[in-house]
C-alpha cells in the first residue's frame, strides 16, 4: 500500500507542476490528503486542464486475420471523457462506451481509452478525442493494411464472420483523486463479441456484492457513494468469457475538501 501511495503522491505532484507552472511547492511541508496543501496562499486553484500522457503511433499496419488495439492515455481535471472516430465519424460501439457519468468537478483523473481494430481499408484514420470541461485534444493514427490482401473482401468477411475472442476493457481510470464525501463512478467498458462476465473487487480484494455504498451499474461501471478516506486503494475490474479475460486496476486517492 505504501508503494502505491508514494506513486500516487508523485503523480499528484507532477500533475500540479504540469497544470500550474507558476505554483511553487514548499518541500518543507508534509503532503497530506488535501490537494490545496501544496498550493501557496494567493495562488489560483487549478482550473480545467487536459493533456495526453500517451497516444498511438501516427501510422500502424494491420495484417490479415489479426486485430490492433489502439490506446490513448489522458490526464484531466475535471475527469475527461473519451471518444474514438473513424475517418471523422464516431465508432459505433464507442458511442455507448463514452456514456460515462460525470465526475465531481474537482476530481483529477488519469483515463485510458482503447479501440479494437479488426478490419480496415488501407488509409483509414482513427482519432482519439479527449474532452475535459471546455478543453479538447485529439490524436490520430492512420491504419495501413498489409499489401497483397483483398481489402474490401477482408472488411466484409471480418464483419460477417468475426471469430470470438477474449474481451478487451476499453475505457477505465488508472488513477483518480476526488474529494471525500462525494460519489465516485469508476468506468469499466468492454469490447466483446460473445457473452462476457464482468465483476469488481474492492480495495480489500473482496468481490463487490451486497455493499450498501458500492454497486456495479448495468454499464459495468462501479459506483461508490459518500467516498471515505478508508476507500483509498486499488479497485479491480475483471471481464471474462470463454476465450479469455482482461483485468484493469483503478487507484482511488480520497482528498480532503478544501475550505471555502
Amino acid at each position: 500500500m505504501m508503494t502505491s501511495v508514494s506513486l500516487l503522491v508523485a503523480l499528484l505532484v507532477s500533475l500540479q507542476c504540469a497544470f500550474q507552472t507558476s505554483a511553487h511547492v514548499d518541500n518543507r511541508k508534509r503532503l497530506d490528503n488535501n490537494i490545496q496543501a501544496n498550493v501557496p496562499s494567493g495562488k489560483r486553484r487549478l482550473g480545467d486542464n487536459l493533456r495526453f500522457r500517451s497516444t498511438p503511433p501516427e501510422t500502424v499496419q494491420l495484417a490479415p486475420d489479426t486485430r490492433l488495439v489502439l490506446k490513448c492515455v489522458v490526464i484531466g481535471r475535471p475527469a475527461p471523457s473519451m471518444q474514438w472516430l473513424k475517418n471523422g465519424e464516431p465508432v459505433d460501439y464507442e458511442i455507448e462506451s463514452n456514456d460515462i457519468l460525470p465526475a465531481e468537478p474537482s476530481s483529477i483523473v488519469e483515463m485510458v481509452s482503447k479501440i479494437v481494430v479488426s478490419s480496415a481499408v488501407s488509409g483509414d484514420i482513427y482519432t482519439c478525442v479527449a474532452t475535459s470541461g471546455i478543453k479538447q485534444k485529439s490524436a490520430s493514427t492512420t491504419v495501413y493494411t498489409i499489401e497483397g490482401s483483398d481489402e474490401e473482401n477482408l472488411v466484409t468477411l471480418q464483419k460477417l464472420f468475426r471469430m470470438p475472442v477474449k474481451p478487451v476493457i476499453t475505457s477505465y481510470y488508472s488513477n483518480i483523486f476526488q474529494n471525500i464525501g462525494t460519489d465516485v463512478v469508476l468506468p469499466c467498458r468492454l469490447d466483446s463479441n460473445s457473452e462476457t462476465q464482468l465483476y469488481w473487487h474492492d480495495n480489500n480484494d473482496k468481490l463487490v456484492f451486497g455493499n450498501s455504498r458500492m454497486r456495479v451499474l448495468p454499464s459495468g461501471d462501479l459506483l461508490i457513494t459518500n467516498l471515505r478516506w478508508s476507500d483509498m486503494g486499488n479497485y479491480t475490474c475483471v471481464a471474462k468469457n470463454a476465450y479469455g479475460s482482461d483485468v484493469i486496476e483503478t487507484f482511488i486517492y480520497p482528498l480532503k475538501p478544501s475550505k471555502a
